[in-house]
């Protein structure tokens, strides 16, 4: 009789997935959608967002373009993104900058990362670095922070993409943690931050690994150390910071796609599942790995578990750093 309980509820399970995933292949999707990415076109951003466009053009049988709403470290993009139709015709390529980082140290943001957005799926994660120029003569994080505490004014102060951003506070986690001081010091962006390492203009920099690699070849920069549970293939001698006792500093970069709030859940199911196959594919990997991205897949309950796990992260460092947006 237990028997066949269990084989009833089975069959009962079975057949509500399998309604579930009829109704989500049911969805009648909008023709264009436009992914909307809050950064300006020729970044790794949206490089990201460009490849997903094209090769999700054949899984969803409609056109997908790219909309760049560039400002404010991608708070346009967010903030105009609320008032988007809830039929997927708009979707929000998202970074942990704009959904934890941001909502954490400005409070004029106008949005709730958490409330206000639907999570759709985990695209792509990334990881951040701390390097340093070839005129700094450091090989590892334990040799930099020695140069630091001899000499503040001439290594401490580390380039930074933008003010109260993850690398401006895994920086100031290190200083922290090793009783050094360590000066933030803002670019606009990963390019002019990594023109002024390669130059000499600035020792050290906290960054997304972008397409630093190839100038780790060249012995222009030297990487000290990833964020990330374990090492990265393409830099296999560089320790993590977890390796390293900065266990605090695990958190990896990420890109997600999200719905409006109030999307119809089959429709969300639909496009987790678009998204998911068009990740696993090896064009993709070909295309983002090179650029820094490893090709994600996973569940919008994923997703919305990455971006709380990256606020509780951030919440209390952010806190204790005393840093308040200008």
């Amino acid at each position: 009789m237990k028997a066949t309980n269990v084989l009833f509820s089975l069959a009962c399970a079975s057949v509500v997935a399998l309604s579930s995933v009829q109704g989500a292949l049911a969805i009648t999707l909008p023709d264009p959608i436009k992914l909307v990415v809050g950064y300006p076109a020729g970044g790794t951003a949206d490089a990201v967002a460009r490849i997903y466009a094209e090769k999700l053009r054949a899984e969803l049988g409609v056109s997908v373009v790219v909309d760049n709403r560039a400002g404010a470290g991608g708070q346009v993009a967010a903030q105009g993104f609320l008032q988007s139709p809830k039929d997927g015709s708009v979707l929000l390529v998202a970074n942990n900058h704009m959904m934890s980082t941001l909502p954490l140290t400005i409070k004029s943001v106008a949005y709730d990362p958490v409330k206000d957005f639907a999570p759709v799926a985990v695209i792509a994660k990334f990881e951040h670095i701390l390097s340093v120029g070839k005129g700094t003569p450091a090989k590892t994080l334990d040799e930099y922070v020695e140069l630091v505490r001899e000499n503040p004014s001439k290594y401490g102060m580390f380039g930074i993409p933008a003010a109260g951003s993850a690398p401006h506070f895994i920086g100031y986690t290190v200083g922290k943690e090793k009783g050094i001081t360590m000066t933030p010091v803002p670019y606009r962006g990963g390019a002019p931050l990594l023109n002024d390492l390669l130059g000499q203009h600035i020792p050290a920099a906290v960054d997304a690994i972008g397409i630093i690699t190839e100038y780790v070849a060249t012995g222009d920069v030297k990487v000290l150390a990833v964020t990330g549970t374990k090492r990265l293939d393409i830099l296999k001698d560089v320790p993590t910071f977890s390796e390293l006792g900065y266990g605090n500093l695990e958190a990896s970069g990420w890109m997600g796609i999200f719905a409006p709030l109030g999307a119809d859940p089959a429709l969300i199911e639909r496009l987790e599942t678009a998204f998911n196959n068009v990740g696993r594919t090896a064009e993709v990997a070909k295309a983002i790995v090179p650029i820094g991205f490893i090709p994600q897949s996973g569940s919008h309950q994923q997703l919305a578990d990455i971006l709380q796990n990256d606020l509780d992260t951030w919440k209390p460092i952010i806190k204790e750093s005393g840093y308040v947006a200008e």
